[in-house]
């Protein structure tokens, strides 16, 4: 019976090649030993994974898909780069598709704006390629009309849009892959409370972007978790929408003796929260939860001083919303749903290990 669940992957591993050259063999391709087409084909149509499922596949007409994500270096070193993996990994699987992926990382901007940026490359990939494009991925800064307005040009000509962490519900896009982050928050709050002793005091919550619907819903559960389960605590909610945050804002505010905790709800946001913390920690010691796993962060924790990480999965976000796209056109298979939620987990130093092949 044939196993659609199979993936290129586990065909490759069981003979003992690379996914490249099991894409090869299956689609008939050069570029692999007679020998090695025969194991892979037998090997394919054991696992279930079989030649008819190759032919529908290869039957299709080629579509075409923009990947427009901020780029994975500089300010998105922290966060993108795992989620520009995630679409790789998806891709380099599945090579057989017949898609064709052009990618569009943009620098986020220097300024407060990461929304410019965005709007600049999806006016820049519509007039060039609008009328090429069967697919498209993005991640909303915001829900603003600008941002509702140029992505529906897209829908308008029958682009299937994908959307990440941002959703805007009112576009007639296929998905969004995201989190619930007002749990997300809410997760953060819980950990942080079973972490605390004091009495009294105020966490600062390094809350990242007011206008960004994911920033925004991530304080929001965790200041109301806060308020409903540890009253006693104070929340100060400090909004920093630079690309490069800077440790100067958060020294001054966790110098305040009243600070005994701190949460950083977007990845950039926790080095700097780390930095300020250490350059107090000669007075007093903080209770630190940060966001998102990177080198960075990774060696924080190690160290002691971060307690715990929120990690928001941005590899598993890549690689489900490449999923849910190819199978739209390729297999003709509806997402799953309107909005499609991915693990959250909490890092501590004795699971670290175990996340480590993602960083």
């Amino acid at each position: 019976m044939e196993n659609t669940n199979v993936t290129l992957r586990e065909v490759a591993q069981r003979v003992g090649v690379s996914m490249v050259s099991v894409s090869r063999a299956l689609s008939g391709k050069e570029g692999v030993s007679e020998a090695t087409r025969k194991r892979i084909l037998e090997t394919a149509e054991e696992m279930g994974y079989t030649a008819n499922l190759a032919a529908s596949v290869l039957k299709k007409k080629r579509a075409t898909v923009a990947i427009i994500l901020p780029e994975a270096q500089n300010a998105g070193a922290y966060y993108f780069n795992y989620m520009w993996k995630g679409c790789h990994e998806y891709i380099q699987e599945n090579s057989i598709y017949p898609i064709s992926f052009l990618e569009f990382p943009y620098a986020l901007s220097r300024s407060n704006s990461e929304e410019e940026p965005l709007l600049a490359k999806l006016d820049e990939v519509y007039a060039q390629y609008g009328s090429e494009l069967d697919g498209l991925i993005t991640v909303p800064a915001t829900n603003s009309s600008a941002s509702r307005e140029s992505l529906k040009r897209f829908v308008d000509r029958g682009i299937r849009v994908v959307l990440i962490d941002n959703d805007i519900g009112e576009l007639n896009r296929l998905c969004c892959i995201a989190p619930n982050d007002e749990n997300t928050g809410r997760l953060g709050a819980e950990l942080m409370c079973s972490m605390i002793w004091q009495q009294s005091g105020t966490i600062l919550i390094a809350a990242g972007k007011e206008d960004s619907p994911s920033h925004r819903m991530n304080t929001i559960g965790f200041t109301d978790y806060i308020r409903t389960h540890r009253p006693e605590l104070n929340v100060m909610v400090i909004n920093d929408p630079s690309p490069h945050p800077s440790a100067d804002l958060y020294y001054e505010c966790m110098s305040d003796p009243a600070i005994i905790a701190a949460y950083s709800v977007r990845a950039r946001n926790t080095i700097p929260l780390c930095n300020a913390a250490l350059r107090l920690e000669a007075k007093r010691k903080l209770l630190l939860v940060g966001s998102d796993l990177f080198d960075e962060s990774a060696d924080m924790l190690r160290r002691g001083v971060l307690k715990a990480i929120i990690y928001k999965n941005p590899y598993q976000k890549g690689y489900e919303a490449i999923k849910t796209l190819s199978e739209v056109l390729v297999k003709d298979k509806a997402p799953k749903a309107e909005s499609i939620t991915v693990p959250i987990s909490v890092i501590l130093r004795n699971n670290l290990m175990f996340f480590e092949e993602f960083i």
